[in-house]
């Protein structure tokens, strides 16, 4: 592992069996390291996110991205939660089925038993609701009207935009130095990546995009909080270390999954990294030396052989009196 070495273009499996310290591995730490150790299961509600980026994609570049992961269910009500894990983990479906002691189908389980009935007919797609279908199309004809650098004057929409960027780009890169802009003490070389969502890059400026969805502004806000603010620190650092010399500009582009379905770009002020309401002032100055911190201690942690502490400091919690 020397230092400063980077890599990109690898697979996205590639990607995801390299052990290597990513975004969510140190949001999940800075919680806890006991939420660090916890097992991620494929979740049915994932999917929506991972369908819309498709459509997205699909729309943008001309791939097929959609149809060849998804398939239209005309099963009744939403999706079973752990149907997308079973279908991922190729699970023999059959084996799901709730039955009564005489051998029989359960009766209360019947939204569970037409899901697995129109899964096995479309063996190893992921089923999508025909009224989802209707709400990703309305969504992402919103998203691709947004202006993401209207701020700067720059009136060109993501549909003009998102031609000419790769989707889904890997990055690893080496390092043992403090982040650009941070004053944390350096450690020792640690191993990190990521998984760009949409990446542009020109001759002075790296344009780095990730897409959201969520079910309402407040929740994208609280996750801004704690953790999506780990996510753009996280990318641009990489980004920093591999494209040396150019300008990153991030945006968060967020697509809400309720009427009347908004798209809004964001990021971080540059700003308000000092005293940031996403870390406490009286401890941290700066978001950067407070995520370089904070990899150091999660590879520490690493290091140590990720054990278990079992509870967490005191936290002073602020009360507003009306």
């Amino acid at each position: 592992m020397k230092q400063g070495v980077h890599y990109i273009g690898m697979s996205v499996k590639e990607y995801r069996a390299l052990p290597a310290i990513n975004y969510s591995s140190l949001a999940d730490f800075n919680e806890s390291q006991d939420h660090a150790l916890m097992e991620k299961k494929q979740k049915s509600y994932f999917e929506f996110g991972s369908a819309f980026e498709s459509m997205v994609e699909d729309r943008v570049k001309g791939t097929k991205k959609f149809s060849e992961r998804f398939f239209t269910c005309e099963a009744p009500g939403e999706m079973p939660e752990d149907l997308a894990e079973w279908i991922e983990g190729d699970v023999d479906l059959s084996l799901k089925y709730r039955r009564k002691k005489d051998g029989g189908l359960h009766g209360g389980s019947q939204r569970l038993h037409d899901w697995l009935d129109e899964c096995r007919a479309h063996p190893g797609a992921m089923p999508m609701g025909e009224d989802q279908i209707e709400t990703l199309t309305i969504m992402t004809d919103n998203f691709l009207r947004m202006q993401p650098f209207a701020d700067a004057g720059n009136e060109s929409t993501l549909a003009e935009i998102l031609p000419l960027a790769s989707f889904q780009v890997p990055i690893v890169w080496y390092t043992g130095k403090p982040f650009k802009g941070s004053t944390a003490a350096p450690g020792h070389s640690m191993r990190l990546k990521a998984l760009l969502d949409c990446i542009i890059v020109t001759d002075s400026t790296v344009y780095i995009f990730d897409i959201k969805t969520a079910a309402d502004m407040k929740r994208f806000f609280w996750m801004m909080r704690d953790r999506y603010w780990i996510q753009e620190v996280h990318y641009t650092a990489g980004a920093g270390h591999l494209f040396t010399g150019k300008d990153i500009v991030w945006r968060f582009l967020v697509s809400i999954k309720a009427p009347p379905y908004i798209s809004q770009p964001y990021c971080i002020d540059p700003a308000g990294q000092i005293s940031s309401e996403f870390v406490d002032p009286s401890q941290y100055g700066n978001v950067l030396d407070k995520y370089s911190e904070l990899c150091q201690q999660y590879q520490d942690w690493i290091d140590d052989g990720r054990p278990p502490k079992g509870w967490k400091e005191l936290e002073k919690v602020r009360i507003y009196i009306k």
